[in-house]
């Protein structure tokens, strides 16, 4: 068994601010009327668009009342939650203003994205970087996400203020970026613009909202909502990087297909073709007794930035049933046509970590895609520059994360057997 885990000195005395007025919600609220009031007079803006997102509004209402009775925040947790969504706030009403006074946006075609699938530690980070490199796709970047709109700076700038929702993670917890690396001048997950509708993701991978997640099992509905606005902000990146005629980030304006990626598409896919019938995917497979645990240890550490709560234990048998059932389903829609299977392509971690340029180049054959002239040498030199391990050696500990890797293999022998993974 490891040792307990605990926050970096400066965390625990950023805490003890909440300890010492008696109760970190003094510091910090999280009452969802009180910061919707100070996002509109921040903003000078009121409309939440809810003719056009209807629902939306008691959605967030229900996330923030679950995060703030539910996920046991201490004061450096509630005080960050409350920026973030702030800031969110803030962005959906000027998001609200900026498709109102410009409606080009709404008109900006998204041809037959392609979108990098598949359980989180199954190298779906590295595949999208190594995609990224190629002239012919384009990539959300992080700092474009958090901060989507001109008037809040030029690109340098909101880089700059995209550091305290990237950087700063692996400064609340150090051990974290031996398992993710976050740069505001990375592509990035869809689940970082999906945060504009809190029926996404995002914060259901940041906080335990059980009540929350009760009640959205109850309205799926709002998983529809979800991609419309993936397309949307899809639009408004690309409307908003036309502009950019010069400079170091003049290469976002030229027209290119759209690269997309995240673990929780995968969950979502009959909705994510529902929205882009044309979309092309590719699902990445590993061995299950690595990624569960990996992940279950990831998300641990995700929520203990917030809170005192070390749930290991918790996540990671519910993970481990959490995947087998989205896997099981995925392998169930492509074999009844819920989804297209010949617009998916199966990658597996191993081939990925063995010759990556070989493995890129028998999907880019699968997908018709045309393979970028001195493409093999840019992925080469992107992997020399960014070793395995660069940032330390995540490890676990199965035992803590409540997890038996006879018992997960188990689990996954169908989905093991379906696709052909070789265990590691």
């Amino acid at each position: 068994m490891s040792k307990e885990r605990v926050h970096p000195d400066w965390v625990r005395r950023f805490n003890y601010f909440g300890d010492a007025v008696g109760d970190p919600r003094l510091l910090a609220g999280l009452d969802h009327a009180e910061l919707l009031a100070t996002a509109r007079a921040s903003t000078g803006l009121d409309d939440l668009g809810e003719i056009e997102w209807p629902g939306w509004t008691e959605t967030y209402e229900r996330m923030l009342t679950a995060i703030d009775a539910e996920s046991c925040l201490h004061a450096l947790g509630r005080f960050v939650t409350r920026a973030e969504v702030l800031r969110i706030l803030q962005t959906w009403l000027r998001l609200q203003r900026e498709w109102e006074t410009k409606p080009a946006i709404l008109g900006e075609p998204i041809d037959a994205p392609l979108f990098v699938v598949g359980p989180p530690r199954t190298g779906t980070t590295i595949l999208l970087e190594l995609l990224a490199l190629d002239p012919q796709l384009r990539a959300p970047m992080a700092w474009e996400a958090l901060h989507p709109l001109p008037e809040e700076g030029d690109a340098e700038r909101r880089r700059e203020l995209s550091e305290s929702e990237q950087e700063f993670w692996a400064d609340v917890h150090p051990e974290f970026m031996t398992m993710h690396e976050l740069r505001s001048d990375l592509p990035c997950e869809c689940v970082n613009f999906l945060a504009y509708d809190f029926a996404g993701p995002y914060f259901s991978m940041l906080y335990d909202t059980p009540s929350f997640t009760g009640w959205q099992l109850e309205h799926l509905d709002t998983l529809a909502r979800v991609y419309r606005l993936h397309r949307r902000m899809l639009q408004t990146f690309q409307f908003e990087s036309a502009q950019l005629e010069s400079g170091p980030d003049a290469h976002l304006a030229r027209p290119r297909r759209w690269l997309l990626k995240s673990p929780g598409h995968l969950s979502t896919l009959p909705a994510l073709f529902a929205e882009y019938p044309d979309a092309r995917v590719i699902h990445t497979h590993r061995d299950p007794r690595r990624f569960i645990a990996s992940l279950a240890s990831l998300l641990a550490v995700l929520r203990f930035m917030r809170s005192d709560r070390d749930e290991r234990t918790v996540l990671g048998p519910a993970m481990e049933l959490t995947y087998q059932f989205f896997l099981e389903q995925v392998i169930a829609e492509r074999a009844d046509g819920t989804v297209p299977d010949d617009q998916i392509v199966d990658t597996h971690f191993l081939d990925l970590m063995a010759d990556p340029v070989g493995m890129l180049q028998r999907v880019y054959d699968q997908l018709g895609y045309s393979w970028p002239k001195g493409h093999a040498r840019a992925i080469a030199a992107y992997l020399d520059a960014k070793p395995k391990a660069k940032h330390g050696v995540h490890t676990y500990d199965y035992g803590d994360l409540g997890l038996d890797e006879d018992h997960v293999r188990a689990t996954f022998a169908s989905y093991v057997a379906h696709y052909g993974i070789t265990e590691e």
